[in-house]
């Protein structure tokens, strides 16, 4: 009998009702049931709302002209772009501010982190009261400064830009640095950059193995990037250069001093509608005889009054084989006995009266003391340039520029290639004189897989190398120093967390500070440190979306445009929301697997 009943008990199931695998199960299917219904209830109201209101409720706007200006662009854009392409330059502008930004503020909050615990008293209390005050105050208060009262009003205007070594331009445009593009031959370059990552990582597993056998600690990465980065080199130089292809010519707009690089699909050496323009071009610009006409001008400058100065494109005395700058009237100049000086020749300088009589501008001297409020003198002046020749690359739209040149025998008394120009003048078509009188030979180059861009200012603009504007700059430096102070506290608190012990033994093992804070201290604070670094990467990415505050065009200042021009609302702050969650989850994911790496490993 009670094997019977042992059997009988062992074969009974437990009903489904009870059974709180079914009844869990069950309440999750429930539970997803009732959460799609609710989002499609939302939904079909509000589409339905939304079609009743004559409100686009899809997403088919994106394939439309957007005809929305964008100052800066990561990748090619013109009005002309759909919506769709628009906002996908939101994202990648914003992404320039994100990714420049985390790197910058990393270092910098690191260093300011230190500085917390130094034992230096006077960086101790720098440090201190830079991360009291940045952190305390508001961070639209802080790009606002940095736009309006240090990077707009203090740096010199860009005919008067500052030129630091390498070619790098600075005014209150921005900053302007000379910057490497791919070419139509950069192709070439894919078999080796193929054949690089493979000698790269197989230098790195060969040295591994080999520390691994004889048992010796090391890094197998430095010989992994150095075998890497010498096949790029030598693979670099022996593709060599390429021709362009035939059909590669040039037109000119002398009225503007454009030139573009074209594919001449038809032969007959004008740019059609359908004939596209060729990006990252090598020219060699000649023009033999020129002329660029200014007027002086009394201007501020950063935050100081000037009088009488003129400025010319920026221009070096080996642009030319020879430049004289002149009088318009030089009767009229000698009358007053009126004079130059350069402060750069042959792109700026003032007009001056030499009262003393000694050969040399002093101070005051360039205001008109007749004038009955001081003023400077309003003087014509005239630059000629002799065998002018510029290296130029064309942009991404495949256009690069000169100065406005005009014909020496046309010039006369008013030149209209000068600088002195009205906004509709610089982008009207070339007139029919200067068509006639301005020779210019522009010689299309051999180019290698990259060409080197530098920047120059033909006209109030920089033309050529990689530009940040003011824009950029006040948003991306105001988001550097705010999150650089909270990261600061972070880096503080990690430090502080190791063990005293670990210092006191490296102090006995005869280790210096520098070594013991590489070695030691700052490997076993950064486990530590990382997971809170990370929630104020995202918080750097997000805060972008202050942008507009410098005028700046990034993600969310573009989707409000598109939202208020297209009215669909609606999907817009869907594609807003969506764009902000990749982007944060796409930096928490590869941060939490840095994170895991450097997790300490126990049993």
């Amino acid at each position: 009998m009670a094997t019977t009943r042992s059997s009988n008990s062992g074969s009974a199931r437990i009903p489904f009702y009870r059974n709180v695998k079914t009844i869990g199960l069950l309440a999750q299917i429930v539970f997803v049931v009732v959460v799609v219904a609710a989002m499609y209830i939302v939904y079909h109201n509000v589409s339905t709302a939304l079609r009743a209101s004559d409100i686009p409720a899809d997403f088919s706007f994106l394939g439309n002209r957007a005809g929305v200006p964008i100052a800066e662009s990561v990748i090619r854009y013109s009005p002309n772009d759909s919506y769709g392409r628009a906002f996908v330059i939101g994202v990648l502008n914003t992404l320039k501010v994100a990714l420049v930004g985390v790197v910058a503020a990393t270092l910098l909050g690191i260093l300011i982190g230190v500085m917390r615990l130094s034992r230096n008293f006077m960086l101790r209390q720098i440090a201190t009261v830079y991360v009291e005050t940045l952190r305390n105050t508001p961070l639209a208060v802080q790009i606002v400064f940095w736009y309006t009262a240090i990077l707009t009003p203090l740096p010199p205007r860009i005919l008067n830009a500052v030129m630091a070594p390498g070619g790098i331009l600075l005014s209150n445009q921005g900053i302007a640095l000379p910057w490497a593009y791919p070419t139509h031959h950069f192709p070439a370059m894919l078999p080796v950059l193929a054949l690089a990552l493979v000698a790269g990582l197989g230098t790195w597993w060969w040295w591994r193995r080999r520390l691994i056998r004889a048992d010796r600690p090391g890094s197998a990465a430095g010989p992994g990037w150095l075998a890497l980065l010498l096949v790029l080199l030598i693979g670099y130089f022996a593709v060599g250069r390429a021709p362009l292809p035939a059909d590669v010519t040039t037109s000119f707009r002398a009225a503007s001093g454009v030139v573009t690089a074209f594919r001449d699909l038809d032969g007959n050496g004008t740019r059609g509608p359908n004939e596209p323009t060729v990006p990252y071009v090598k020219i060699d610009a000649r023009v033999p005889d020129g002329q660029l006409q200014v007027q002086t001008q009394d201007l501020v400058e950063s935050r100081r009054l000037v009088y009488s100065t003129f400025r010319f494109p920026i221009l070096r005395p080996s642009d030319a084989a020879k430049f004289e700058v002149a009088f318009a009237d030089p009767a009229k100049a000698a009358a007053q006995d009126l004079h130059l000086a350069f402060k750069r020749f042959p792109s700026r300088g003032v007009v001056y009266q030499d009262r003393n009589h000694n050969g040399a501008f002093d101070a005051g001297e360039e205001i008109d003391t007749a004038a009955e409020k001081p003023r400077g003198f309003n003087e014509s002046l005239v630059l000629t340039a002799t065998d002018f020749h510029w290296r130029l690359v064309t942009d991404r739209y495949g256009e690069a520029r000169i100065p406005r040149f005009e014909a020496e025998a046309a010039a006369g008394g008013s030149v209209s290639g000068g600088t002195n120009i009205s906004p509709a003048q610089l982008f009207s078509q070339p007139t029919a004189t200067s068509q006639a009188t301005l020779k210019a030979d522009f010689t299309l180059q051999k180019v290698r897989p990259l060409v080197w861009s530098v920047p120059r200012v033909p006209i109030s603009t920089y033309v050529g190398g990689i530009e940040l504007t003011t824009n950029y700059l006040a948003l991306l430096i105001a988001l550097i120093v705010y999150t650089a102070s909270f990261m600061a506290e972070i880096v503080r608190g990690g430090l502080q967390a190791v063990a005293k012990g670990q210092t006191e033994a490296a102090k006995a093992l005869g280790l210096s500070d520098g070594q013991t804070f590489r070695l030691i201290v700052f490997p076993q604070a950064l486990r530590i440190i990382l997971p809170p670094m990370i929630s104020q990467y995202l918080n750097l990415t997000k805060n972008s979306s202050l942008a507009p505050l410098a005028a700046y065009a990034e993600l969310f200042a573009i989707s409000v445009i598109i939202a208020n021009q297209t009215g669909a609302s609606v999907p817009v702050t869907l594609m807003l929301i969506a764009a902000y969650v990749v982007i944060s989850l796409a930096f928490a994911f590869v941060l939490n697997i840095v994170n895991a790496r450097m997790a300490l490993v126990e049993r």
